[in-house]
């Protein structure tokens, strides 16, 4: 399954959460060179949950929140004659009974997916299904679009706006170095067939520019393994006791909900996952977990730590604005919250409030 776009559109601009790029991605996948016509894409619903990272037992009704914020999502392209700016999504038809929903791309992306002849891009869509970031894609596919020339300049302000980060969002440069650039680079390097490294170009003092050397490499599959024979399958006891909690997962332990604390599998997680990928990569995803999981948390939260669903939610979390505390509890100003809490500890001492 290839995933092919017009190199306008590997270029422009939107922002898209993973699960949401993974679904646009399928959708495209399914484009046959000779379709002259945009048709309904259908999509598992199961296939969409999985995408997504949400439980079976809610995968319907989350399933259906994204749909709904997808058809409000805008991508911009820059035109020879302007700006385009359009929506991915024109209907999302879920079929009952049939566990599908059925995607129609907007019409006016037609040129930019339909009958391409030259300028475009191609990629293996289970590869970019393999990135566990919304940047790891598209730095992919900006880059594959470079391959042949094994260098890729871009301006700084570019870079951020092709990738759809925010005005707000990384707005110091070491924030964003460490948060998409060695991100990125360290997750191609594991898993794609192509990585970089990058040398910054500065504009005096500061950084104005990123030159990306671009590396291909021979993708080589991991080797099957027979374990057709010789395997001795031991049923694991359901529980640990407190005491066989080894202390460095203690903290870790301490952010699982109380009921799932001491069972097996939900430990032998945390001390695998936090030995491969640390304790910031377990923290993460424990904490999607106890967010996301429905009914069964200690598989849901084994596989957010496989695929590592919390790495975009956590992103989401930082994005969010903190509200101070007297925001959170309906005061228009912190000077009345102030003057309020102040009246009301003074009647608890059971002493007369200042004069006004």
């Amino acid at each position: 399954m290839i995933v092919t776009q017009s190199n306008h559109l590997v270029e422009a601009r939107y922002n898209l959460s993973l699960g949401e790029q993974r679904l646009i991605l399928a959708m495209i996948s399914q484009i046959q060179p000779n379709d002259e016509d945009f048709k309904p894409y259908q999509i598992s619903i199961a296939e969409f949950a999985d995408f997504i990272g949400v439980s079976k037992n809610s995968m319907y009704q989350e399933c259906q929140k994204i749909t709904k914020k997808l058809l409000s999502r805008v991508v911009e392209i820059n035109e020879s004659n302007g700006l385009l700016q359009t929506g991915w999504v024109s209907s999302a038809k879920y079929i009952d009974g049939s566990g599908i929903v059925n995607l129609a791309f907007d019409p006016l992306l037609k040129p930019y997916l339909l009958q391409l002849k030259g300028n475009f891009t191609s990629c293996k869509f289970d590869m970019l299904l393999s990135f566990k970031s919304q940047y790891t894609m598209r730095m992919y596919t900006l880059l594959k679009q470079y391959e042949c020339l094994k260098e890729r300049k871009i301006e700084l302000q570019q870079l951020r706006y092709m990738l759809g980060i925010r005005k707000n969002q990384y707005a110091l440069y070491s924030n964003l170095k460490k948060n998409v650039l060695e991100f990125t680079k360290n997750e191609l390097s594991k898993k794609s067939d192509l990585y970089f490294e990058f040398d910054e170009i500065k504009y005096g003092r500061k950084v104005g520019a990123i030159c990306f050397r671009i590396i291909s490499k021979k993708y080589v599959e991991a080797p099957t393994v027979d374990i057709s024979s010789n395997v001795t399958l031991i049923t694991p006891e359901p529980f640990l006791s407190e005491n066989q909690i080894k202390p460095v997962l203690t903290e870790l332990t301490s952010l699982v909900p109380e009921q799932h604390k001491t069972k097996k599998t939900v430990q032998a997680g945390l001390k695998s996952y936090e030995k491969k990928h640390g304790f910031d990569y377990v923290k993460r995803n424990i904490l999607y977990s106890n967010s996301k999981a429905d009914k069964s948390y200690a598989g849901f939260l084994n596989k957010s730590l496989k695929d590592d669903w919390g790495h975009d939610w956590e992103l989401e979390q930082k994005e969010v604005p903190v509200k101070e505390v007297w925001e959170r509890q309906g005061f228009t100003s912190e000077k009345e919250y102030n003057e309020i809490m102040y009246r009301k500890q003074m009647k608890n001492y059971n002493k007369k409030p200042r004069p006004d």
